[in-house]
């Protein structure tokens, strides 16, 4: 999707999607909060912990690091593990990684867990919500290029030149010249 540089987080919690703006600071706390620990990302799940992790912006390259809360973090699919003697290990940040929060080792999408992604895009356009509920075959079209998806997994991110869709099961974000209809 063409549009302007800089980059932002899209998250999903309860069905509600939130985005933010990394470039506007240079750290940000991911976390649950609660009287002792306001975070700057603010994730309500209870399976998410007080103090989950931080994005941080070292010298222009965006970077995770997770704190290993006991309920954990997926990455692009796989669970995020601590360094050498439990040490740190940063996750250096690219277009297009997803993070799922409190889901344990799997990469689990459900009332209980947050869905994320990062993006090299801002994203100043309103996102628009579809109802997808029961359709298996999907047609994302971007003006007259489509491509269909057969029974998409939640948390399917469809990219075209002009427009983002995050398949999420019952519903679909959309954002941009990009439409979604049952085929």
């Amino acid at each position: 999707m063409r549009g302007k540089k800089g980059n932002s987080l899209v998250v999903i919690e309860n069905g509600q999607l939130t985005t933010y703006s990394l470039d506007d600071r240079v750290t940000w706390e991911v976390g649950r909060p609660s009287k002792e620990n306001i975070p700057d990302i603010k994730l309500h799940s209870a399976t998410v912990s007080r103090q989950h992790g931080r994005f941080q912006n070292m010298d222009g390259i965006w970077f995770y690091v997770d704190r290993m809360g006991k309920n954990g973090t997926v990455y692009n699919g796989k669970h995020v593990t601590p360094g050498i003697r439990g040490r740190v290990k940063p996750i250096t940040m690219n277009d297009g990684d997803i993070l799922i929060f409190g889901g344990g080792e799997e990469p689990v999408i459900n009332s209980k867990t947050i869905w994320a992604m990062f993006s090299e895009r801002k994203f100043d356009e309103r996102w628009r919500v579809e109802d997808t509920k029961g359709l298996s075959r999907l047609s994302f079209t971007d003006g007259n290029q489509s491509t269909v998806y057969d029974e998409p997994v939640k948390g399917t991110v469809v990219e075209k030149e002009n427009g983002i869709a995050i398949y999420m099961g019952d519903i679909t974000y959309l954002v941009g010249d990009i439409a979604v209809m049952g085929v």
